[in-house]
């Protein structure tokens, strides 16, 4: 169980996440190539993961410890919920290889799954992966939305549900269980890569490794045409993606751009190119992927050029309601 205040949760609502975030506060050291570099940093999250224990609270709150005499220990690599997923690199070196990032899931949560273009909110807590150093703490949750941060936290979250919550009476506290909980192992190609922090807590090309708590999220519509953004990028299902929601699908292509305007759709009023706003030519149903992409203009009757789709005009005169 986890209590908040409510005050607490009003004022963070307008906050995003800047330690996780690739913008200022770093300096830059010149770029090294990717693939070489990863396979440095894999090498190095297999010994800390062969050589550290992890201990767990009633609270999901993780802590590392190296496995010596005076402090020993069962492996990480020896914990029934370590699993890995591999993660296409799309850098602009255009090397051809993939990321193995290991995770764990405390839990998984039981509610709704965010993709990487959802808000969520999260408590989490960072440490580097040579020395355990903590860099980075928010044990109250804060929003954050998952394109905006490091690329490990947008591929990861999406693995994790939000749990369940109530509010109490009294001094307003909110009480939030079953959420989901893990921890992920980050190489520095999903992190931070080449950029420092400024006050070197976290070097360039350091590996990290994050512990979080997801306990709720918010379904994004970035371009505000009534479709949620998650049904508007392409996805796709890698074999250890199986257990997805159906309509919750891990978005992999966040750039999909169907019309090919330069615009991605996520961010295209007009997805289709036909002069007619996308909100003006669907209603949501139960299954807004049905609806997608757009083509075709509605006539009166309802009907489209395009009959496989699901669309109509909401108003009698057969123009675009808005």
């Amino acid at each position: 169980m986890k209590k908040i205040s409510v005050s607490i949760l009003l004022f963070v609502v307008s906050l995003f996440i800047y330690s996780c975030t690739k913008d200022d506060g770093t300096s830059v050291e010149p770029a090294r190539d990717y693939s070489d570099q990863y396979l440095k940093d894999i090498d190095s999250i297999d010994k800390f993961i062969d050589t550290h224990f992890m201990t767990v609270d009633t609270d999901y709150n993780v802590t590392f410890t190296e496995i010596t005499d005076e402090t020993p220990g069962t492996p990480i690599r020896n914990n029934p919920n370590l699993q890995f997923k591999m993660i296409d690199n799309y850098d602009e070196d255009g090397d051809d290889f993939q990321y193995k990032v290991y995770y764990i899931k405390l839990r998984e949560g039981v509610n709704e799954r965010p993709t990487r273009v959802d808000s969520v909110f999260a408590s989490y807590k960072g440490v580097l992966a040579t020395t355990t150093a903590q860099f980075d703490y928010a044990e109250q949750p804060i929003w954050f939305q998952l394109e905006g941060v490091v690329r490990g936290w947008s591929e990861i979250f999406p693995l994790f549900k939000t749990g369940t919550y109530d509010t109490d009476e009294g001094p307003n506290p909110v009480t939030y269980d079953n959420y989901g909980a893990g921890v992920m192992f980050l190489p520095s190609g999903l992190a931070y890569y080449n950029n420092s922090s400024s006050s070197g807590t976290i070097p360039a090309y350091s590996n990290l490794i994050f512990s979080f708590k997801l306990f709720e999220l918010q379904y994004k519509d970035h371009d505000r045409d009534g479709i949620p953004s998650r049904f508007e990028v392409a996805t796709q299902l890698n074999s250890d993606d199986s257990n997805l929601d159906e309509y919750n699908k891990e978005a992999n292509f966040i750039d999909y751009d169907s019309d090919g305007d330069e615009y991605a759709n996520m961010f295209d009023i007009d997805d289709d190119a036909d002069g007619v706003q996308t909100r003006g030519e669907i209603i949501l149903t139960t299954n807004p992927q049905t609806l997608y992409p757009f083509s075709g203009i509605p006539d009166c009757s309802g009907n489209t050029t395009n009959p496989t789709r699901i669309r109509r005009h909401l108003d009698a005169s057969c123009k675009p309601p808005y």
